[in-house]
């Protein structure tokens, strides 16, 4: 199959409105590219270098993106529906200040990834996997985190200002170290965080 560097060569680095399946080598880099309106469909990105490229209303599906290196990359407006995404450092990202929503991923494996004081406030996070993801100095104001499993994140100066958590599990949220007013959560996390104050809730 051809890789996704020989097709944007061929390409003169640009592509737009394809269905591709191309990914890239483990170590190969994919450099100062653009693809607008590109759905990739399984494409096998795991421990690439994507550095300064530009992902326009792209939509990813079933991909890997494990410990992949997305340096200066820009994501305006993409989706991230099924796909695996272990250990990668998002913070690294170059903002998408035109971006309806900054980020969005449904059903994704995310664990050990970090969003350390990124702006996502509007993101979506939908039945995702985020073990011990790092959200310190996030800000996540008005942002969905539903239905997703939050085993061993860390929550700290952590804007969570109307954000909602419905559905979510395995975190602990401490309003004395993180912004939380107007956040939604469901009673049995809602005891959680009154614990954490310092309360004692009976059942």
């Amino acid at each position: 199959m051809t890789s996704l560097t020989e097709r944007l060569a061929d390409a003169d680095g640009y592509l737009a409105d394809l269905d591709l399946a191309e990914g890239l080598a483990p170590g190969e880099v994919l450099s100062g590219v653009e693809l607008e309106a590109c759905r990739f469909d399984g494409s096998v990105l795991e421990k690439s270098v994507v550095r300064e490229c530009v992902f326009t209303d792209c939509t990813f599906t079933g991909c890997n993106l494990s410990m992949a290196d997305l340096s200066g990359t820009r994501f305006t407006d993409c989706r991230f529906v099924d796909c695996k995404a272990l250990a990668v450092s998002w913070g690294k990202v170059a903002p998408a200040p035109l971006s309806t929503r900054p980020w969005d991923f449904e059903r994704c494996r995310l664990d050990l990834g970090s969003f350390r004081d990124l702006e996502a406030s509007r993101a979506r996070f939908v039945d995702c996997s985020m073990h011990e993801v790092d959200l310190a100095g996030t800000d996540l104001r008005e942002s969905e985190l539903r239905g997703c499993d939050l085993a061993g994140a860390t929550f700290a100066a952590t804007d969570l200002r109307g954000a909602d958590l419905t559905g979510s599990t395995g975190y602990v949220v401490d309003p004395a170290e993180n912004r939380v007013r107007g956040m939604r959560v469901d009673a049995l996390a809602a005891g959680g965080i009154l614990r954490a104050m310092g309360l004692v809730v009976d059942d």
